[in-house]
């Protein structure tokens, strides 16, 4: 579904476009010394500490809480692994598995921090989780991007299986003809109701790919591009500033910056009002 406030965004960016420049660390608003030491040496921090400093209201205690249930459950499903026959046998056990006990109900624009907690989820949040999962239990993973919706393939030797977290029924995929028919589906005129990143296309228009090997510093601006989303539809201009100057600084793609340039345009009007 696409969120009233970024149609209006994708109207009016090109007011802002001025605005657009390169943001450097010190130019940053941190919500905690957590996040500032996380985010000060990207490279060298794991992957779920980057997509857990999203959240806004993230704290010792609840990175914690996350780290210790991602330990666990990672640690069950290598202990499987060897149990199953093939890949295609694990990975299906696998998809299944974490949509069962981890991934409760489909909320929009959630933090990962918060679906450790409460199982609800989004397609970017679930997405990152099984990119996690899948990284740490040695596989190849491409996560695609494309305008409003993000998946993962997984590779497996000669195999590619892709998987659609937002569809706990059928959301695991092997045959290379369904694998095929389902990325069509994702580029139709038709857009799918299954949107987790705001979107700058309209409802019969058709997507595009914007990234089909984000990295996982790429994937953390994008959880940080959604919070800030989170944050504006709250009317909390100044913290939905913050995030997306974060979002840019970690993802520098051309729509965070379309978006970023709204938001830093919004606020300056507001400011000298």
């Amino acid at each position: 579904m696409i969120n009233r406030f970024y149609i209006l965004i994708f109207l009016t960016a090109k007011a802002f476009l001025g605005f657009g420049q390169e943001v450097n660390m010190s130019d940053l608003r941190f919500h905690s010394e957590l996040e500032k030491a996380v985010l000060v040496n990207t490279s060298s921090q794991p992957t779920l500490s980057l997509l857990l400093v999203a959240d806004e209201s993230l704290d010792q205690e609840r990175a914690k809480s996350a780290l210790s249930t991602y330990q666990a459950n990672l640690a069950f499903y290598q202990n499987q692994q060897s149990k199953y026959r093939s890949e295609e046998q694990f990975l299906k056990f696998f998809f299944y598995r974490v949509h069962r006990k981890e991934l409760k109900s489909y909320e929009q624009y959630v933090s990962l921090a918060s679906q450790f907690e409460t199982g609800q989820y989004d397609c970017l949040t679930a997405t990152s989780l099984y990119y996690l999962y899948l990284t740490d239990l040695g596989y190849k993973v491409n996560l695609v991007e494309t305008d409003y919706h993000i998946y993962l393939k997984v590779n497996a030797g000669e195999r590619s299986f892709l998987f659609e977290s937002t569809d706990p029924i059928a959301g695991f995929i092997s045959s290379e003809i369904e694998i095929s028919e389902k990325e069509k589906e994702y580029l139709s005129a038709q857009r799918q109701n299954l949107s987790g990143i705001s979107s700058n296309t309209t409802d019969g228009q058709k997507s595009y790919i914007l990234n089909d090997k984000l990295t996982k510093r790429e994937l953390a601006g994008l959880n940080y591009y959604n919070r800030a989303i989170a944050a504006w539809n709250a009317k909390d201009i100044l913290k939905a500033v913050a995030l997306v100057d974060k979002s840019y600084f970690l993802y520098p793609s051309d729509r965070i910056s379309n978006v970023r340039d709204y938001f830093r345009g919004q606020s300056e009007l507001l400011a000298s009002k």
